[in-house]
């Protein structure tokens, strides 16, 4: 995790791959939807040559898991990625908090 990224507050990580044509949709798609909560931010970054991106969403200032915040964006988040022919796993990948998700 990026160390000023995991300062501003609690990250919800997500190590996405995505087709080209679609790698930076799924960022202002994640800003739409969050859009209504003033106490969220969508950061990201990747390796565009690969179709990797990491996408961040931060609660700057507050450093637990909000499960609103968090229902908010899973499933809808995976579910966006393989609709677009992604995957939720990119170069870093499955981890044990998504093996339910296979």
């Amino acid at each position: 995790c990026n160390p000023v990224i995991k300062s501003q507050g609690c990250n919800y990580k997500y190590d996405l791959s995505l087709p080209m044509k679609e790698y930076y949709d799924i960022a202002e798609e994640m800003r739409e939807r969050l859009s209504s909560r003033t106490d969220i931010m969508v950061v990201n970054w990747g390796h565009v040559i690969d179709g990797n991106i990491h996408l961040n969403i931060i609660t700057p200032g507050k450093f637990d898991v909000d499960q609103e915040v968090k229902d908010l964006i899973e499933p809808y988040i995976f579910e966006s990625v393989v609709k677009r022919g992604g995957s939720i796993s990119a170069e870093h990948g499955l981890g044990q908090c998504k093996n339910n998700l296979l």
